[in-house]
């Protein structure tokens, strides 16, 4: 498609002080509550390589995610893509923004309508855009698409039902790409795929990211999967960002990073270890919790956790912690 692969190693994604919050109740005898699902995160994505952000389920990934293709709009903090300020832009400028920044859903089945065959929902983009093309560039368009995903033109004319999960997700991958982006963001993109799936979804992804210079954002619960397949691992819990490993290999210090990285299944017998179990209960999302998010779980939590949050701090190399008492 004519992208040459990005040179740069700077930051083509700068996240600072982003917090989401969502409001409930507020009726009759029911007090208004907040949430802060995305709480005060600040993260740097390089060009063109891979950053992973894991954590457990509604530890606030998802709403990231769409917060930093402003799908959703932030309470507070910014977002700058490529040193634009996503917050600034008029809903014209952003339109034009979206060319270069596009996400790939988690659920195959249901990003695409059912009503559209594979060769309309690959030219939607487009229409969108207001980018009118002729029949004989749209055919082009579409085979160039389809063939870089490795599906057959056959399917052209089938609809979203008479495909695999698999093939759905490669239409999903295809579309995302038809406007020449530079950068995407993959929310569990192979979640609701079976295992032999998922890895020719993430070998599709690897290839696709040589071979056209592409910067991913990659959330996942899979955290074999994002060891494997992520330069730079984020771990997050309630909302907020606990620690920032600079390489797929590098050792956890925060106590609960540590916890979970240390969960994930080893099918070799030989390497397998004695895993502890967290105690504790998870505190109410909409508690306000003026510490530690992890003090109530945290075997080394002390006064000063639970009464001021530790910030971020650089331990050198870009290996980021928020934590008072790390491990050694």
């Amino acid at each position: 498609m004519g992208i040459a692969p990005a040179t740069k190693d700077d930051d083509l994604v700068t996240i600072t002080g982003l917090t989401r919050e969502f409001s409930s109740g507020g009726g009759f005898l029911r007090p208004r509550r907040t949430m802060r699902a995305v709480n005060d995160v600040s993260l740097d994505v390089p060009r063109g390589k891979v950053t992973g952000v894991v954590g457990e389920s509604g530890c606030g990934k998802s709403t990231l995610a769409r917060l930093v293709l402003r799908l959703l709009e932030a309470t507070t903090g910014t977002v700058e893509f490529d040193g634009k300020d996503l917050a600034a832009q008029s809903q014209g400028e952003m339109r034009k923004l979206r060319r270069q920044m596009q996400m790939v859903f988690q659920d195959p089945y249901s990003a695409i309508d059912p009503r559209y065959t594979i060769r309309r929902a690959l030219l939607e983009p487009f229409q969108v855009q207001g980018e009118a093309q002729t029949a004989a560039e749209a055919k082009a368009t579409v085979d160039e698409l389809i063939s870089m995903v490795g599906l057959s033109p056959r399917m052209m004319e089938s609809f979203p039902h008479q495909l695999s999960g698999g093939q759905k997700q490669r239409v999903g991958i295809a579309r995302a790409l038809a406007l020449r982006p530079t950068f995407l963001v993959l929310d569990e993109p192979t979640a609701s795929l079976d295992v032999s799936i998922q890895a020719q979804i993430i070998d599709l992804l690897e290839s696709l990211k040589e071979e056209l210079g592409l910067t991913y954002l990659f959330i996942s619960h899979d955290l074999s999967l994002v060891r494997y397949f992520c330069d730079r691992v984020v771990v997050m819990y309630l909302g907020r960002v606990m620690e920032i490993l600079p390489g797929a290999e590098a050792r956890p210090r925060h106590h609960y990073a540590h916890a979970l990285l240390d969960s994930n299944f080893e099918p070799d017998p030989a390497r397998r270890k004695v895993v502890t179990m967290l105690g504790g209960e998870i505190p109410s999302p909409f508690a306000t919790i003026p510490g530690c998010a992890f003090a109530a779980r945290c075997p080394a939590a002390s006064e000063l956790c639970k009464r001021e949050r530790p910030p971020l701090a650089d331990l050198g190399n870009g290996h980021m912690i928020a934590c008072h008492h790390p491990m050694d």
